[in-house]
C-alpha cells in the first residue's frame, strides 16, 4: 500500500506502512516504517516548512494514459495550502516488483495557480472578505487512468461560502468559475451574514461533490445543506432542518461538520432511493438524505437521536470524517478519536435511541480524526488526525494493522489504488543474500536427547560378562560329550 498524507505544517509524505508488519511466521521487521518506509515529497529550496502554507485538503485527479499497463503506477494529485494556493503534482509508483514495493516513488510540480479565490472580474473593487479554505473535492476518489481526455474539475471551498472551480488539466484556464453557496438565486447579491459589526468568518466548514462531478453540496453553521450545479452555479436542492422540539417549541442547532455523498450502486435504498447524502453534525449526529430533485421531503429520511446528557449516545463527540464501507454500513470518526461503524438498517426513528445500531469501533486513535478512506479493492481502512499517527485496520476483524509516527499534524490523506503485500516476501528476499555455510541468529539449535555415559559403561560391562558365559558354556560342551563318550 501506498499512503500519501498531508500535514499542517505544509509537508507531503509517502508512506508504505507494510515494511514494518510483522511477517505471517511471526518474525520481526527489519525495517521501520517511521523511517524506512516514509519518504518526504521534496518541493525545493524555497518550499519551506510553514503553518501559512499547510495543506488543507488533497484530491485525485484523472490522468490520460495512451497504455494502462505500463502506468499502473501513474497518478495525478492536487493540494489545496492554507494560503489559497493549489499545486498539481504528477507522479510515478511502479509496484509490479518486491522491490517497487519498499521504494518510494517519483513526483514532480506540474502547475500552481497562487490564489484559487482570487476575484479576476472585479479586480478595482474593495478586497472581499474570502475567509480561509476549508477543503476541496473532486470526482475521483481513487487514482484514475483513462484513455479518453480527462475532465478533472476541482471545487474549492472557503469558509464564506466562495466556490471556485478549477481545470486541473490547463494552465492557462486556472479557475473556470467562481460561485456563493449564500447568494440568492439570481447570484446577484449576498445573504447577510451575521447582524451587527461582527462578521463571523466561519459559516461554512463541510463540502462535498458528487461522483459524476454534476453537483456541489456545501454546509456550516447555523446553514443548512445547499446543493449548487457545477456548470450554472445555480441552487438546484437545499435541506430541511428537523421539526422543533414539541416540548420548548425550539429549532434544532445545525452545523454540518463532514458530508459525503454515498455511492449509488454499493448503497441499499432508503425510502426507495439510491441518490442518499451523508451529514455528520457537530452536535453528535448522523444525517441521511435524499437529494432527488424531485424528492418530497426535504428533511432527513434517517438520523440517529439527539444526543441527551442523560441518557446513552450512539455518538457522544462531533462528528469530523465519515466513509462508506459497504451498502449499509459508514464509519463515523470524531473529535475525541472514536471511530464507530453505523448500520443504518438499525437506525429508528420513531421510537427507542437506536443503541444497536453502533455494530463496532477501531480502537487506537489519541485525537481528533481528520479523514477516513477505504482502500479501492482491500478491506482495509486508514486514518489521519491530531495524534501524528497514520494508521490501517482490517475491515473484517477492526484490528489495527499499522502505525506509522510521521512527527506533524495531519489533515488529509490520499489511499493509492496498489495492493498490499506481506512482510513475508522481504524477509525471503534477505535470505536469499545469506550464505549457504552461515548460520542464521534466527534458527532454532538442535538438542539431541541426553545419554548418560555412565549407563553406557554399565551397559557394555553386562555385555562384557554375558559374552564371556557364553564362551564359557561354548567350551563346557565338548567336554560333556568327551564323558559321555
Amino acid at each position: 500500500m501506498r499512503i500519501i498524507t498531508g500535514d499542517e505544517c505544509g509537508i507531503l509524505k509517502e508512506s508504505i506502512p507494510e515494511v514494518s508488519r510483522v511477517s505471517a511466521d511471526g518474525k520481526d521487521a527489519k525495517l521501520s516504517a517511521s523511517t524506512d518506509g516514509v519518504s518526504r515529497i521534496e518541493l525545493g529550496a524555497e518550499m519551506k516548512m510553514s503553518r501559512s502554507r499547510g495543506i488543507v485538503d488533497l484530491a485525485f485527479s484523472q490522468k490520460q494514459s495512451s497504455a494502462l499497463k505500463e502506468d499502473a503506477g501513474s497518478l495525478s494529485f492536487c493540494a489545496l495550502r492554507s494560503d489559497g494556493s493549489l499545486d498539481h503534482f504528477e507522479g510515478y509508483a511502479p509496484y509490479n516488483s518486491k522491490e517497487d514495493r519498499i521504494c518510494g516513488g517519483t513526483y514532480r510540480l506540474s502547475n500552481t495557480i497562487k490564489n484559487v479565490f482570487e476575484d479576476k472580474e472585479s479586480p478595482s473593487e474593495p478586497k472581499r472578505i474570502i475567509g480561509r479554505p476549508i477543503g476541496m473535492c473532486s470526482a475521483y476518489q481513487y487514482q484514475n487512468l483513462s484513455n479518453e481526455t480527462p475532465h478533472n474539475i476541482l471545487a474549492c471551498c472557503t469558509s464564506m461560502g466562495y466556490i471556485s472551480v478549477v481545470n486541473a488539466n490547463s494552465n492557462e484556464k486556472g479557475v473556470v468559475a467562481q460561485y456563493n453557496a449564500y447568494s440568492n438565486g439570481n447570484n446577484s447579491s449576498i445573504i447577510t451574514y451575521t447582524g451587527g459589526n461582527i462578521v463571523n468568518r466561519d459559516i461554512a466548514t463541510a463540502m462535498a461533490m458528487s461522483d459524476d462531478a454534476s453537483k456541489i453540496v456545501v454546509g456550516g453553521r447555523e446553514r443548512t445543506a445547499t446543493m449548487l450545479d457545477t456548470e450554472t452555479g445555480l441552487r438546484t436542492w437545499k435541506a430541511k432542518n428537523l421539526p422543533a422540539n414539541p416540548q420548548t417549541l425550539l429549532q434544532q442547532p445545525i452545523w454540518s461538520t463532514s458530508i459525503q455523498f454515498l455511492s449509488r450502486t454499493d448503497t441499499t435504498p432508503v425510502k426507495e432511493s439510491t441518490d442518499l447524502l451523508a451529514i455528520g453534525t457537530a452536535y453528535k449526529q448522523l444525517q441521511i438524505y435524499d437529494v432527488r430533485t424531485d424528492a418530497i421531503q426535504k428533511r432527513p429520511v434517517l438520523y440517529t437521536p439527539e444526543w441527551d446528557s442523560t441518557k446513552e449516545n450512539v455518538l457522544e463527540h462531533r462528528v469530523t470524517s465519515l466513509c462508506q464501507l459497504d451498502s449499509n454500513r459508514i464509519i463515523v470518526g470524531d473529535s475525541a478519536g472514536f471511530m464507530n461503524t453505523i448500520d443504518l438498517r438499525k437506525i429508528t426513528n420513531k421510537h427507542g435511541r437506536s443503541l444497536s445500531s453502533s455494530v463496532g469501533r477501531y480502537c487506537g486513535p489519541a485525537g481528533s480524526i481528520r479523514q477516513i478512506v477505504k482502500h479501492e479493492t482491500l478491506p482495509i481502512v486508514a486514518c489521519v488526525g491530531l495524534d501524528r499517527m497514520l494508521r490501517t485496520y482490517d475491515v473484517n476483524k477492526r484490528k489495527q494493522l499499522d502505525c506509522v509516527y510521521l512527527k506533524q499534524r495531519l489533515n488529509c490523506m490520499l489511499f493509492c489504488s496498489d495492493g498490499s503485500w506481506s512482510g513475508k516476501d522481504f524477509d525471503e528476499d534477505e535470505d536469499d543474500l545469506e550464505e549457504e555455510g552461515e548460520g542464521k541468529i534466527d534458527d532454532e539449535d538442535e538438542i539431541a536427547d541426553y545419554i548418560d555415559s555412565s549407563a553406557d559403561e554399565d551397559g557394555s560391562a553386562e555385555d562384557e560378562e554375558a559374552s564371556e558365559d557364553e564362551v564359557t558354556e561354548s567350551e563346557e560342551e565338548p567336554n560333556q560329550k568327551r564323558r559321555r563318550r
